[in-house]
């Protein structure tokens, strides 16, 4: 039986997957990811302001940007990409931070 991966491997295995899958632009995807999680990308819009407000207040995000990034992507599909990339660049950033910080805590391993 195998061993289960860590939740760092799976992270990591999130993180490559979003880069390398969809229909999408891989570009667009790594930027609404690194948009989501507070990073400098650089993204046309509507692309970049729902990124960040995903990454800083998904709540806040309103339908009307939603259609915006749906007329420009041209699909549900591909505007629900950048949605997700955006999401998962947003927990994945929340998740390494409580890494870190169970890390200079404990000795806890991942």
């Amino acid at each position: 039986m195998a061993a289960e991966k860590t939740h760092a491997e799976l992270a990591a295995e999130l993180r490559q997957r979003l880069e390398t899958t969809g229909v999408i632009g891989a570009g667009l995807r790594t930027g609404a990811m690194h948009a989501g999680a507070g990073e400098p990308a650089e993204l046309a819009e509507p692309y970049g302001s729902v990124a960040r407000d995903i990454g800083a207040a998904s709540y806040r995000v309103t339908a009307a940007q939603i259609d915006a990034v749906r007329e420009v992507a041209g699909s549900d599909r591909a505007a629900f990409e950048v949605v997700m990339s955006a999401s998962v660049g947003a927990g994945l950033h929340r998740w390494d931070a409580a890494m870190r910080a169970i890390r200079e805590a404990t000795d806890a391993p991942e």
